[in-house]
């Protein structure tokens, strides 16, 4: 049996990051980019509703069950493919971190060993309003 190309390919696995220590669960509200598409280093990827225990002291949330949203950018370069499973959860579940949301292949690179590694990201508050991120 003949192993696929993509097998040789260094590959990024997309998770659902853990954006403070305090951190479990977020939904995701919108991805800002279709699968299959080329993405280059802080191209916003996502867009996250985070859980409240994003910020561990309910003292310093907007209230009791402020859910901040984030803009998730990839450190990654390549080509950015969503597992399908998110296709049918339609973006409404609540996702615990960790979850594998995809991978991001460099088709420029072949990998070293048989293991993925974990894709990198950068984090910002988003503002439901803000039009930098809207079309």
């Amino acid at each position: 049996m003949r192993a696929s190309i993509s097998n040789h390919l260094a590959r990024k696995i997309i998770n659902l990051p853990r954006l403070s220590p305090t951190h479990t669960s977020g939904r995701i509200i919108e991805r800002l980019v279709p699968s299959r598409t080329h993405v280059v280093e802080y191209q916003p990827v996502l867009i996250l509703q985070c859980s409240p225990d994003l910020v561990a002291d309910a003292a310093d949330r907007l209230s009791p069950t402020h859910q901040p949203l984030m803009l998730i950018e990839s450190m990654e370069e390549g080509t950015l493919i969503w597992n399908t499973e998110m296709d049918n959860n339609n973006d409404k579940e609540i996702i615990n971190v960790g979850t594998i949301l995809g991978q991001i292949v460099d088709e420029d690179q072949e990998e070293d060993d048989d293991e993925n590694e974990d894709w990198s990201w950068q984090a910002y508050l988003h503002d439901d309003n803000d039009e930098t991120t809207k079309s």
